[in-house]
This record gives structure tokens, C-alpha cells and sequence, in this order.
């Protein structure tokens, strides 16, 4: 069984929240002598900071008790759902631990998607309603598939759609659909641009009726096969850039000892990401302009991808000085610093008209 791994403390706590409330048992166990101590058990509080497990009651004459000197793993089997605790305290049937920082969960996709920021503003256009009302809409490009794609709208426009309408995508991206490609609603969920903040936006998730495998769209094919290889980073042994998983990872370490430097990093990271939006003229200029070695302690909690688009066209020796520069490990204090002197300089050329980072202007993925 693939699984898959969540840091989002939001998505964590929904998830956690979800199975208290559903008064389903979860599993508790640890590895004794090559045996698993097991326990059933129930999760009878979630919050930001703790969540407690009550176990059954069986366990006050069980022959082995939990020990504290042992991981504690946490099975929900009917949503396959797991975390582990290497510290936690008990209380009798309680069991009291930190709200866990990971959250591993069965993977349930057939195919593999790719993410695009709220902040590119990629595009998706698509007509629903009846022959003799039909209405256009256009919306942000979350992610991509040859089977689907994610989309956000304002709740005010969302609230005309419904899981299972169909609807006739118009354009991904840049390219026009001239007979449109028939798709389905599968759900719809609220979504927030920041994981610290609410909106009035909502995602809704399609299903293309015809795979885009199977179709002759080739540029929206390219614009699948660009996304891989920017995810995928550069073909080099040494550091090149966290994916988005591991951004979070790191970031959520970060906060549980010093909860503000997390969000300051969090938030110049995306003010240092839009360096995506460069054109290659002003790529160049930048690359000779700014302070390489700030740059690189500034982008060691950056994407695979702006990376790539950062140093991919540069010359062999410039691309092989700065990864070594970025592969050497810096302390978050430090990354901070660094990345408010580059933003710090992004801004100063942007105010002299050097540097426009705009997300409708630059590359063009089809």
C-alpha cells in the first residue's frame, strides 16, 4: 500500500478532528521483541497543540503497558490513516501527546498530478448550464492531470456548480479547446491561498470524460511534461530544492520551536519564489547583479522548481559554482536573514522598473 505524507498542521487537525467525531477505533501499538503490543483505543481530543487517546478499557489488565521509552503508533485502518509519537504521557486509560507534526495517509490516486501556485494565476475557462442557459466561467489553475484538474472559484460563483454536473472545459492554460473537453464534478472543498488564513474561495476538483492521453491536445500535454521536469529539479547529486512536502516538513519542525521565524520564512519564501516570473533577459541580469552567495543561503527552503528556472540557463561553470554554494547547510535564523536582504534587493529593483514579476507575462507553458 503506497502511502503519502502530510505536514499541514490545518489539514492534520481536520483530519484528526474528523476521525474523534466519527467515534471510530484506532489502533495503538508498540514494537516489543519483534511483537506488536496492540490496543484499541479512541481519540477524544483534538486541538492545535494536544490530542488524547482513551484506550479501552481491556487495558487496565493488560500483561504489558505502554512504555515511554518505545514509539507509539496510531492506526485508523478504516481511513488508513497514520502518525507516530516518540514522546506522550499517560494518565490512566489517557494517553496525552503533541497534536503530531506528520500525518501518513493511503495513497488514493491512480495518476500522477501536478501543482501549480494560486499566485500564477494559470487560467481554466469552462461553460455549464442547460442549451438554453449556458454560462461561461473562468477560474485559477490549482493542479493538473491527464485524467482532472483542480481549480479555485469565488464561493459566489462556486455555489453554481454541484458534484456530478458536467461542464465543457473551454482552455488550460493558454491553449483553446475549439469543441471544448466534457468533464464531471467530483467535489468541492473551501480552500485558502495561506495555511494560516480563511477566504471565501473553493476548489473544485473535475474528471475529463476522455483521458488527455487519448486525445490529440498536445500543447496541454506540454504543459503536464514543462510542470514534471520543473518538479522534478535538476539532474545533480548535490542539493537542488525541496519539493512541497518537504518545504512543509521543514517549516512545521521550524515552528514548533519558534513559531514566528516559520512564518517569516514562509512568507519570504513566496515573496523570493516569484523570481519564477522572470524573463530571461532580466534572468541574466539578476543572476549578475545580486549577491550569489545570499541568494543561494537564501533559496535552501525553496521549490525544486524555482531553482530549476533560476540556474537551468545559465553557463555549466556559473550553474556548478552556485549549487555549490547552495549546497551548503545553513540555520533557519540564517536562511531568514539572507532571504530579507534578497527580498530586500528584489524590491528596490523592482521600484527602479528593472525587475517586473508578473505571473501573466512571463514563460509560457503551451
Amino acid at each position: 500500500m503506497k502511502m503519502w505524507s502530510t505536514y499541514r498542521k490545518d489539514v492534520i487537525k481536520s483530519r484528526l478532528l474528523q476521525i474523534m467525531e466519527s467515534g471510530d477505533e484506532v489502533t495503538v501499538w508498540q514494537s516489543r521483541d519483534e511483537e506488536k503490543i496492540k490496543f484499541q483505543a479512541s481519540l477524544i481530543e483534538v486541538t492545535d497543540s494536544n490530542t488524547v487517546i482513551e484506550l479501552e478499557d481491556s487495558y487496565r489488565n493488560a500483561d504489558y503497558k505502554i512504555t515511554k521509552d518505545k514509539p507509539l503508533f496510531v492506526h485508523y485502518a478504516k481511513g488508513d490513516a497514520l502518525f507516530k509519537k516518540d514522546a506522550f504521557k499517560s494518565e490512566g486509560l489517557k494517553v496525552i501527546m503533541k497534536t503530531p507534526v506528520e500525518l501518513m495517509m493511503k495513497e488514493r490516486r491512480t495518476v500522477e498530478r501536478f501543482l501549480f501556485k494560486y499566485q500564477d494565476f494559470k487560467n481554466v475557462s469552462f461553460k455549464v448550464g442547460s442549451d438554453e442557459n449556458v454560462e461561461s466561467l473562468s477560474c485559477i489553475l490549482k493542479d493538473l492531470s491527464v485524467q482532472g484538474l483542480g481549480m479555485v472559484l469565488h464561493e459566489s460563483e462556486a455555489s453554481k456548480l454541484s458534484i456530478g454536473d458536467s461542464l465543457y472545459i473551454t482552455s488550460i492554460t493558454d491553449q483553446n479547446l475549439d469543441t471544448g473537453l466534457l468533464a464531471e464534478v467530483c467535489y468541492l472543498t473551501p480552500y485558502s491561498v495561506s495555511t494560516e488564513s480563511e477566504s471565501n474561495l473553493v476548489k473544485i476538483g473535475v474528471k475529463f470524460s476522455v483521458s488527455l492521453e487519448s486525445v490529440t491536445y498536445k500543447s496541454i500535454s506540454s504543459v503536464i511534461s514543462k510542470k514534471q521536469l520543473k518538479q522534478k529539479g535538476l539532474e545533480v547529486s548535490t542539493f537542488n530544492g525541496l519539493s512541497e512536502v518537504e518545504q512543509e516538513k521543514v517549516l512545521r519542525k521550524i515552528s514548533e520551536e519558534n513559531f514566528a521565524l516559520a512564518n517569516n520564512i514562509r512568507e519570504q519564501n513566496e515573496n523570493i519564489d516569484r523570481l519564477r516570473y522572470l524573463t530571461l533577459e532580466m534572468k541574466r541580469t539578476f543572476l549578475l547583479q545580486v549577491n550569489l552567495d545570499l541568494l543561494a543561503a537564501s533559496l535552501r527552503l525553496s521549490s525544486k522548481e524555482l531553482i530549476y528556472d533560476l540556474i537551468s540557463e545559465v553557463t555549466d561553470t556559473m550553474r556548478e559554482e552556485f549549487l555549490y554554494k547552495l549546497d551548503q547547510p545553513k540555520s533557519p535564523s540564517a536562511i531568514n536573514k539572507a532571504q530579507d536582504e534578497i527580498v530586500k534587493f528584489i524590491r528596490l529593483k523592482e521600484k527602479m522598473g528593472e525587475l517586473v514579476l508578473d505571473p501573466t507575462s512571463f514563460d509560457v507553458l503551451v
